[in-house]
This record gives C-alpha cells, sequence and structure tokens, in this order.
C-alpha cells in the first residue's frame, strides 16, 4: 500500500481499519477510538473551514491528549499548517513567530489559556481572533459554536507544509522549522521499523504535544501499526504504576527521564510491568545497562532532531553508548572546525545530507539568513559534536555554544543578557556542564561591575524571575574576567572545557548565601 500523504489520512486509514479500537487515551482523562478522533476532526474542520484555508497557519495551544490530537488532524485534514506554542515560549517569541508565519488564527483549549493569560494578549499583538478547543473563556468563542459543512479531506503531498516547529535548531534561540508532512511521516516509519510496533502495543509517552517526540515519534507510530497510545505529564512517582495498570509495552525517553527512573529506590517491583523496550536517547552506556538491569526494559536508541526526525536508530541489536546506525534517509559525515571530513573514530561536528526532498525542513521561518547559514553544501550542519564508527554513530553533545537540559535547548545569549541586566553584574557567559540527569546544567559566570559584589542568591532569583524555568542556572560562579578568542569575542568553549570549578554557587545545594 502507497504511504500516506498526511497526518490526517494516516488517521483515515486507521479509522477505515479499525473504527471501534482505541488510538489515544490521557491517563486519569478521556480516551477516543480511531473511529471517533477522524469523526471529530472533520466537525471542527468543518468549524475551522470559515476562518482557515489551505496553506494558512494556525497557532494552537493545547496539552497533549485526545483534543490536541483532534485539533492537529483538523488542520491536517484541511491542509492548514499548525504553528504549535510551547508552554515554555516567552511572549516575545511566540509573537515573533506568529507575526513571521503570517498566523490568521489562535485555537487553545481553556486550561492553557488560564495558565497563559498573555495568549490572548499576544492574539491581539498580532491582530489575529482566539477561539477555544474546549468551551468558552472569558467570552471568547468556542469552536463547537461555529457550524459549517463537513469539508472533504485536502489531497497533499508528503512534500506540502504540515507544521511549524519550535526549535533551537543549531543554536539556543528559538526558531520555527516549516516541516513538510513527509517529515513526520518519515521519522514515523523509522520508529515503527525500530521498534516493531503492532496492534498489540501499548505506548506511553510524557512529552508535551508542541514537541515532535509526542506527535512523530508517539501517536504517528501508533496509528499506523495499530497500537494504542497512552498520554501523561511525566511523574516518577506514578510512572510504573500507569504502566501497569495501563499495560504499557513501550515508552519515549530522553535521558532525563531515565535517569529520574534509575534515582528511585530500588523495590521487587521494578519488573512488574510488561513494558519490553523503550524509544529514545541518546542515552550513556552505563544508563542502558542499569535500565536493562533493574527494569527489563531495552533502551533502542536514536539520533534525531526537529529539522529531519531520526538520522540513525537502533532496532533489536543494540550497541550501547551508541546512538544507532545510519537510516537510509541521510547521509551522515563527521567534520572539523575547518570543514574538512574526519575518518572514523575521530569526534567533530555532525552533518547530515538528506537524500529526500521530503525528509528536511523547508526553512527556519521568517529567517533566510539563519536557513542559509544552517546548511554547507546542502547538508545540515547540526551543531552537535560525535563520531562514525563502522556505521554507528557515537553522540558526544552539542557544541561549545548550545546548551541541552531535561529536553530542552537554552538559549545562551538570552541568559547572559537577563544576568547582565541586574545591576552588580558587568559581564555574563552561560554555558553547558555535565548533568547527572545526562544532558546539561547551566554554568552562569559572571564578572561584577568594578565595587560591586555578586551574590548567587540574588543574582539566581533575578534570573528565576525572568527566564523560563529549563533555562535558569543551577551554578553561578563569580570571575574576575571572561575568556575571549581574539581578545573580543567571548569564548564559551573555553568555559565549558574548563568543566564546573569546584567552588561554583549550586542552586540545589542544601545551604545558600
Amino acid at each position: 500500500m502507497t504511504p500516506p500523504s498526511s497526518l490526517a489520512e494516516a488517521v483515515e486509514r486507521r479509522a477505515h481499519a479499525d473504527a471501534d479500537g482505541e488510538v489515544i487515551r490521557r491517563v486519569g482523562g478521556s480516551s477516543m477510538s480511531a473511529g471517533l478522533v477522524l469523526e471529530n476532526a472533520v466537525d471542527m474542520a468543518g468549524s475551522l473551514a470559515t476562518l482557515v484555508g489551505s496553506g494558512d497557519v494556525v497557532a494552537t495551544a493545547c496539552p497533549s491528549g485526545p483534543t490536541a490530537v483532534t485539533l492537529t488532524t483538523a488542520l491536517s485534514w484541511l491542509g492548514a499548517i499548525e504553528l504549535p506554542i510551547p508552554i515554555t515560549l516567552e511572549s516575545r517569541v511566540a509573537v515573533r513567530l506568529m507575526t513571521a508565519a503570517g498566523c490568521v488564527l489562535v485555537v487553545a483549549s481553556t486550561d492553557r489559556l488560564s495558565a497563559e493569560l498573555h495568549s490572548i494578549d499576544l492574539a491581539g499583538a498580532v491582530g489575529i481572533p482566539v477561539v477555544t478547543v474546549d468551551g468558552r473563556w472569558d467570552g471568547l468563542a468556542a469552536l463547537s459554536d461555529r457550524t459549517g459543512p463537513r469539508p472533504s479531506r485536502r489531497r497533499t503531498s508528503r512534500n506540502d507544509p504540515a507544521a511549524i516547529m519550535v526549535t533551537s535548531g543549531t543554536s539556543g534561540r528559538p526558531k520555527g522549522a516549516l516541516l513538510c508532512n513527509g517529515v513526520g511521516l518519515g521519522q514515523s516509519a523509522r520508529v515503527r521499523r525500530a521498534m516493531q510496533y503492532d496492534s498489540r502495543d501499548v505506548l506511553l509517552n510524557v512529552f508535551p504535544w508542541q514537541h515532535v517526540n509526542a506527535r512523530h515519534a508517539a501517536f504517528l507510530p501508533a496509528v499506523e501499526s495499530g497500537a494504542r497510545l497512552v498520554v501523561d505529564d511525566f511523574s516518577a512517582r506514578r510512572f510504573w504504576h500507569t504502566a501497569r495498570e495501563e499495560n504499557v509495552t513501550a515508552f519515549n525517553f530522553m535521558g532525563a527521564v531515565c535517569a529520574i527512573l534509575l534515582r528511585g529506590n530500588e523495590s521487587d517491583d521494578d519488573r512488574a510491568h510488561s513494558i519490553s523496550r523503550a524509544y529514545g536517547g541518546p542515552a550513556p552506556e552505563w544508563m542502558c545497562r542499569e535500565v536493562s538491569r533493574r527494569f527489563g526494559v531495552q533502551l533502542r536508541q536514536a539520533y534525531a532532531s526537529t529539522e529531519l526526525g531520526d538520522v540513525a536508530t537502533t532496532g533489536r541489536l543494540v550497541k550501547p553508548g551508541a546512538a544507532g546506525q545510519i537510516v537510509a534517509d541521510y547521509r551522515v559525515r563527521v567534520t572539523a572546525d575547518d570543514g574538512s571530513i574526519l575518518e572514523d573514530g575521530l569526534t567533530g561536528s555532525l552533518e547530515v545530507l538528506p537524500r529526500r526532498s521530503d525528509s528536511t525542513f523547508t526553512e527556519y521561518v521568517g529567517e533566510p539568513e539563519t536557513t542559509r547559514q544552517a546548511w554547507r553544501d546542502g547538508w545540515f550542519v547540526t551543531g552537535d559534536r560525535g563520531r562514525l564508527v563502522d556505521g554507528w554513530l557515537h553522540y558526544e553533545g552539542r557544541s561549545a555554544d548550545t546548551i541541552r537540559r531535561r529536553g530542552l535547548t537554552v538559549d545562551a545569549e538570552h541568559v547572559e543578557r537577563v544576568a547582565s541586566v541586574h545591576p552588580d553584574v558587568a559581564h555574563a557567559a552561560a554555558v553547558g556542564v555535565p548533568s547527572e540527569l545526562t544532558e546539561d546544567e547551566v554554568l552562569l559566570a559572571v564578572v561584577p561591575h568594578v565595587g560591586r559584589i555578586i551574590h548567587p542568591a540574588d543574582l539566581f532569583r533575578h534570573c528565576a524571575r525572568e527566564l523560563p524555568r529549563h533555562a535558569v542556572p543551577r551554578y553561578i560562579t563569580i570571575e574576575t574576567d571572561l575568556p575571549t578568542s581574539t581578545g573580543t569575542k567571548l569564548d564559551r568553549r573555553a568555559l565549558r572545557d574548563r568543566g564546573l570549578p569546584t567552588a561554583a554557587w549550586d542552586a540545589e545545594a542544601p545551604h545558600h548565601d
């Protein structure tokens, strides 16, 4: 059978094959069959059609679950382009992205509006209407208030645009990567092959709907394999209870998820579940071995990006410490700082060549120069470091100027700007240092103004007020000067290579000044 050309077509095929079979469930909430998802999505598309046409961009704000799935399917049904707004996204960035994308509408859940009162103001700033997807909110109209004919599914190709996903790309600053249908569908196919999903599987996903992990590496693989998807917010306390109650057979992870699960006390119930494998990573060798030993779960890893999807994956054959073998849709090379290609085993910058036009992002919306800089002679410059050994990719972390924390990339320059506003700070630099949760912690190095004293606890509180939670520095160190290259440009690599100073102030330490 010819592969589907859109998310809506994938849902339609599942509904026709198994209309009554459950496809998604929110823990503690509602569940939906494939047939009901399709029926509700087509009804919603009829309501949206009075406001949205093919190719129009719609900003959305919904928690992961049946409602979000229905909305995404409805937009795909119309051939519209979805811009999911992450909870952690700063309002100024949201306005910039919505304006650059030419959004025509905001569709939000009432709970997201309640938690983010600025959302309505954002839409007003951009000059577009807001509707709610699940009821009225302070006088805003709900989609259910609108009626329209049930539209036919818009016939789209795998090269047609489908979503603008917020990503940090090759730097820490948030950007909107325009993805065509083929990026998500291609990732779904690679995940299904690596994980060997079928109709007996129950998948657990704890990531927000605004992340490609939930959409392309969980929902679409479940839809296309006949499996069932269970979604929840991450909680180490109830994770294994949910796994047992829902008969989960596989889950998606990032390194922090597994590290947090391993922190819990070992018990006789550690293997009292039906999970056999998990998808995600990259994870270090020790984590693969410990998760297997303690929980009986095989970590099938992948190296992926928002812009491309999975570039390397492991299937049943796992090599602990390696992120996977390069998949057929891409070529990968490792380059030195001068752009020369490095031989096997040497660590350098990872660059990826897509073999198909529908397996890569189209652009960073509204940022042609940034888009151009992301490519080198047709190769996508990932901003990651790694090495190749006999076709296996070993991930070695982000470049010196980027910080990856809890699955999110931190904009180092924004952290530095916020810190520099503090009256005692003359200069600031933010870098990533290794975390026990396998990714980075944020280290902020600061130089005080002459005659001023910086109190780390006070600076930490200042940063916590102004920055997203994942970007707030854990460590603060007071310096007399910061390293520079050519005497003027901040040299973050020198700071990062130095590691964590023993005297650094730690926000998670029991006693603070």
